[in-house]
């Protein structure tokens, strides 16, 4: 049953109430009107969520297919759309920094990592680009901050082998960069920087573990052509030449080898006695770079020594 008033109410008495319930209906039904003058509002937010979404999903759709062009057109019109969007900001940078625009890219990027709130990952990327505008103490900063984050996530403690190779502290890039594996043992990009180290250091025996060890994690015959390079180099530094060549040769014939290899590989024929081979492989140098300095060199003292040569075994005139 519904309320009724008490009974020794006037009429006077119940004249507050009805005007009480007069407020409280009224500011209901206005809420009501409010709230349905909200429903546009709140489906021109979904609108623009989706739209932005779709956005950066063919930008990085493009990205994925080399297209960095509508990669960048993409992004540029999801960040017009939601200036907030982090992963429209960061495809946006990413894309910036790829046509060259790296001071552009940047500033999206630092942004990118406000709407983040500092996802570490986030900050790995900026500091990537800070390295390579060579400005290491940002770079180094973002690396600490990503690894206070989360101090187990093997990019952040890769960017700071970067840092300090680059600032020529190798002992403490090693460091670095072995703490990057022992999370993420399968890290080629560590691994080979790893192994460029212990080469310049005068480690040949620990640069070529760190390659075999790289190329023993992939299914055979499929080992990187810059990989079996870089292992070729290394086993001639241990002056065993001959598998030096095989692995160089390997390498030579995985897609297009550039004039360097080649270069490299004619040095290693010619160490271990093949004169033909080595012929071989300058020639195909120069044909790639015709103004390959080394293998230049390399053509002229072949041409040098085929004279002396020549002149030795002609007859000598003996006069009588």
């Amino acid at each position: 049953m519904p309320k009724s008033f008490p009974p020794c109410t006037t009429l006077r008495e119940r004249a507050p109430h009805r005007c009480a319930c007069g407020i409280v209906v009224s500011m209901l039904i206005a809420a009501g009107l409010v709230g349905c003058r909200s429903l546009p509002c709140k489906k021109e937010s979904d609108e623009t969520i989706s739209l932005t979404r779709q956005l950066s999903l063919r930008g990085k759709d493009a990205q994925q297919k080399g297209r960095w062009d509508q990669a960048e057109t993409y992004f540029a019109q999801a960040v017009q759309n939601s200036p907030k969007d982090e992963r429209a900001r960061c495809g946006y940078a990413e894309s910036l920094w790829r046509r060259g625009a790296q001071d552009q890219a940047v500033s999206h990027m630092v942004e990118a990592v406000k709407l983040s709130g500092d996802d570490p990952e986030r900050l790995v990327q900026l500091g990537q680009m800070y390295l390579e505008q060579n400005n290491l103490p940002a770079a180094g900063r973002q690396a600490d901050k990503a690894i206070i984050a989360n101090k187990h996530l093997p990019s952040a403690w890769a960017l700071r082998g970067n840092v300090h190779r680059a600032a020529g502290q190798r002992e403490e890039a090693l460091a670095a960069y072995h703490r990057a594996l022992s999370y993420h043992p399968h890290f080629p990009e560590v691994q080979v920087a790893l192994a460029e180290i212990y080469s310049q250091s005068h480690r040949p025996q620990r640069a070529l573990a760190t390659l075999q060890s790289l190329s023993d994690q992939f299914p055979p015959g499929s080992v990187p052509a810059d990989v079996l390079f870089r292992q070729g180099l290394v086993l001639r530094q241990l002056n065993r030449n001959h598998d030096a060549a095989e692995c160089l040769a390997k390498a030579a014939n995985q897609g297009q080898p550039s004039a360097e290899l080649l270069y490299e590989l004619a040095q290693t024929r010619m160490a271990i006695g093949d004169q033909t081979g080595a012929a071989i492989a300058l020639n195909g140098a120069l044909q790639i770079d015709p103004r390959h300095a080394s293998s230049l060199q390399m053509q002229s003292e072949l041409s040098l020594q085929q004279k002396r040569l020549t002149a030795a075994l002609m007859p000598v005139n003996i006069e009588r």
